[in-house]
């Protein structure tokens, strides 16, 4: 299952947040969406959800096979997320619910839309703990025991325990350090593949981009300026917009990077 995104404008207070918009998530395909912050990423991915505020006004088309978004009703955008659409969030440990275990936390979307009995939800939580690398013994624990790691892992656990067709992570990195960022992104890129599901992948960083995503689309002040391959995008972008951008995204990278068990990521990676 993918997405096809199209004419997506966003307004909040009057103002264009998003402009004319095209996107193409092919099912079984990884694709990035980059741009500087404020850039209206998180804004499409929310639009996606159906999670936008409620001074947002949409126009445009999101095509969720064959399911149209923009106007969908709460009941069915909430029967649509976590069974067909799943998300992981930007921050873990503001996504998670503090008051849930981790158990309770990744089988809320199976008791939300299976009929399962308590027994198959628990065999299912632990598989998926297992399949993210998670030990059984934090089960029980809370959000505020756990590592920025963990949490981002409760996280991807809780977006496909259900086994949605898409999944839309939005800067799943931003908020972890150097290694732990690549164990993530290794993480969700072979779960994707695995499931053969769709992903929509948005970022501010070059690294993580070239390594999560097949195709990319560049984002600048709410309007689509370059698109393409990935590594073509990154290594030869051919607007002076997406020039800018790229230059901005790979100097961000590896300045984070630098300082951090000596030399940038991507040296420490060779």
């Amino acid at each position: 299952m993918g997405v096809s995104v199209n004419h997506l404008t966003i307004r909040i207070g009057g103002a264009p947040i998003v402009s004319d918009v095209h996107i193409d998530v092919r099912d079984g395909q990884r694709v990035g969406l980059i741009g500087s912050s404020g850039s209206g990423k998180s804004m499409i991915a929310r639009a996606m959800m159906g999670l936008l505020p409620v001074e947002a006004t949409v126009s445009g088309s999101i095509d969720v096979n064959g399911e149209q978004i923009v106007g969908m009703q709460d009941r069915d955008l909430a029967a649509l997320r976590g069974a067909a659409i799943g998300m992981v969030f930007q921050n873990p440990g503001a996504s998670l619910n503090p008051l849930l275990t981790v158990g309770r936390q990744i089988a809320l979307p199976l008791e939300l839309h299976y009929d399962l009995t308590a027994e198959d939800r628990q065999a299912r939580v632990l598989a998926m703990m297992r399949k993210v690398g998670l030990d059984e013994s934090l089960v029980g624990r809370h959000p505020h025991e756990l590592s920025g790691g963990q949490q981002q892992r409760v996280g991807i656990a809780t977006a496909l325990i259900t086994s949605p067709r898409l999944i839309i992570a939005d800067e799943p990195t931003t908020a972890l350090d150097s290694m732990t960022q690549r164990q993530i992104v290794e993480l969700l890129v072979s779960l994707v593949d695995e499931a053969g599901a769709a992903m929509l992948f948005i970022t501010h960083d070059f690294s993580v981009l070239a390594h999560a995503t097949q195709y990319c689309y560049v984002l600048d002040h709410g309007t689509i300026v370059e698109q393409g391959r990935t590594r073509r995008v990154l290594a030869e972008p051919s607007t002076p917009q997406g020039a800018r951008l790229v230059m901005a995204a790979r100097e961000l990278t590896l300045h984070g990077a630098e300082g951090e068990g000596g030399g940038t990521r991507r040296e420490r990676a060779q």
